[in-house]
């Protein structure tokens, strides 16, 4: 009677296990479900909100229509990785926008050769006597004095060569005519070897200055039957007034000639002659 009794315990108590199991599998499908599903939920099985409203599903906007058909779109991704490690010209190197390129430096700038220093002269003139003549007055012996002058040395004024007397290697002398002191200026001079024309000298300079005029002006004439007398006027503060006739002297002035238009008078130191033009009392 006992054995009766327990079979019926068993039956009753396998029932409840199985069903117990059967209500944990179905709250475990619900959980996963709840929580791990990945669908639209099209039913409305996703969780509340905080505030127990459920979300609004996101409508998806419809495509585009031309002419009654729809238009594909197509998205491209953007190539971040192109655009940051490539360089414009999509050599693989990076752009920074802030590392500024290294500006190329000036050309160098050329200097001019240093010219070659001209080496001195092999003869050396110091000195000339006389320095300086007056123009239009008679030739003169000029004595040149320097160093290393060659016995054929030959004196030059202007280019031209004169006739030359050798002293010594320190002194060289030239006659020189009236003809090349007749207008004023500098000449140059120069000592050259006759031989050799590499021996040449530095050049120095002779000072031709105008001769001083005579301080009159030629103001009246008196013709006289001894003889025609020309009034001069002293330029000057005391203008001093003079009678003169040919061949008189005053001073250092020698009277050469007398006419309406002109008289001529020579200065006595120098031998020089001066004309006087006819310019009148308040010429």
């Amino acid at each position: 009677m006992s054995q009766e009794n327990s079979t019926p315990e068993k039956s009753q108590e396998m029932r409840k296990r199985i069903l117990l199991g059967v209500l944990g599998a179905v709250f475990v499908g619900v959980m996963y479900f709840q929580f791990f599903s990945g669908g639209d939920d099209p039913k409305g099985t996703k969780p509340l909100a905080s505030n127990g409203v459920k979300p609004t599903p996101t409508a998806t906007p419809a495509p585009p229509r031309v002419g009654g058909s729809p238009v594909p779109i197509v998205s491209q991704p953007l190539d971040l990785a192109s655009m940051s490690n490539r360089g414009p010209s999509g050599d693989g190197v990076g752009r920074n926008i802030f590392i500024y390129p290294t500006p190329t430096p000036p050309p160098p700038v050329k200097l001019p050769p240093t010219p070659t220093p001209t080496p001195p002269p092999p003869i050396t003139l110091f000195s000339v006597n006389p320095p300086g003549v007056i123009a239009r007055t008679s030739e003169f012996i000029l004595t040149v004095l320097g160093e290393k002058i060659p016995p054929d040395g030959k004196v030059y004024l202007s280019g031209r060569e004169y006739p030359t007397t050798f002293v010594s290697v320190t002194q060289i002398k030239a006659n020189v005519p009236a003809d090349a002191i007749r207008n004023a200026g500098n000449l140059g001079i120069e000592v050259r070897s006759v031989s050799d024309a590499k021996l040449y000298s530095n050049q120095l300079s002779l000072n031709v200055a105008e001769p001083p005029p005579p301080p009159y002006r030629y103001i009246g004439l008196i013709v006289r039957k001894t003889g025609t007398t020309a009034v001069l006027k002293a330029q000057g503060g005391e203008e001093e007034v003079l009678n003169v006739s040919k061949d008189s002297k005053f001073g250092h002035w020698k009277v050469i000639s007398i006419t309406p238009q002109k008289v001529v008078l020579e200065d006595t130191n120098i031998k020089v002659t001066h004309t006087i033009n006819f310019t009148g009392e308040t010429g």
